[in-house]
Formats: structure tokens, C-alpha cells, sequence
């Protein structure tokens, strides 16, 4: 239609042609790139998904293993269950004033009990971005 319009306007039907002609392949190289690109991203996003499923499987061996032995087993349950025994305590000391003086972890292992905490509860990876939100 544009092509025809040109012709009729312009009267210069080769000036037109080699125009149209010029534009119409500059769109196709820009598809071709495109194209290109797309399906360089999608090839990425399929190594980083086959990556990241490795990494779940290695991971899902390593607590399966640590699961299966008798010496190891208990140890993260035991550990949970102490940190909201003592973040339990805590927590109700200072609410209802039972002035039972629970004394607070030092420096690094008060982080490492709030850690401990999210984890087994599932939240310790949106626990930065819900304090980002609420702090202000």
C-alpha cells in the first residue's frame, strides 16, 4: 500500500522500489537479531534451571545422609527446639514480667538463634526484605 502510494505521489517508481527495498530488509535483519537474542536467553535460562536442579539434588543427598544416620539425625531438631525454648522465654519475660532474668545470647549466637529460628520455620529467606519494609 505504501509502496503504491510512493509511486503515485513520487512518479519516481525506482526511487520507491529501492526504498521500500531498503527498509523492508533493515526490518528483516532486526527480526533475525531479535530472534537471535530470544532464543540465546532461552538457552541460558535452560542451563541455569538444569544447574540450579543439580544443585537441589546434591542438596537433597546431603540431608538424606544426614537424615539416615543415627549421629546425625537429631541434631537439628534438637537445636530448634532449644532456640524456641530460650526465644520462648525470652519473649514472655519481658511480655508478662515474670522476672525470671533470661539472659539473652552474646553477639554471634543471638544471630545464629534468630537464623536458626527462620530456617526451620521457612521464612529466613524473606526475612531481610521484610525488615527492609518494616523498618521504615
Amino acid at each position: 500500500m505504501w509502496g503504491f502510494l510512493a509511486k503515485m505521489l513520487l512518479g519516481l517508481p525506482g526511487l520507491a522500489d529501492g526504498l521500500f527495498g531498503y527498509l523492508n530488509k533493515r526490518s528483516d535483519n532486526t527480526v533475525l537479531v531479535n530472534g537471535q537474542n530470544v532464543a540465546a536467553d532461552v538457552s541460558v535460562g535452560q542451563a541455569q534451571l538444569a544447574a540450579y536442579v543439580e544443585e537441589r539434588k546434591v542438596i537433597a543427598q546431603e540431608r538424606a545422609a544426614q537424615n539416615g544416620s543415627p549421629w546425625t539425625a537429631w541434631m537439628i531438631p534438637t537445636a530448634f527446639g532449644l532456640c524456641m525454648i530460650h526465644f520462648g522465654a525470652i519473649v514472655l519475660d519481658s511480655t508478662f514480667l515474670f522476672n525470671w532474668r533470661v539472659a539473652k545470647l552474646p553477639a554471634p549466637y543471638d544471630q545464629m538463634e534468630w537464623s536458626i529460628v527462620m530456617a526451620v520455620i521457612g521464612v529466613a529467606g524473606i526475612a531481610g526484605t521484610v525488615r527492609k519494609v518494616f523498618s521504615k
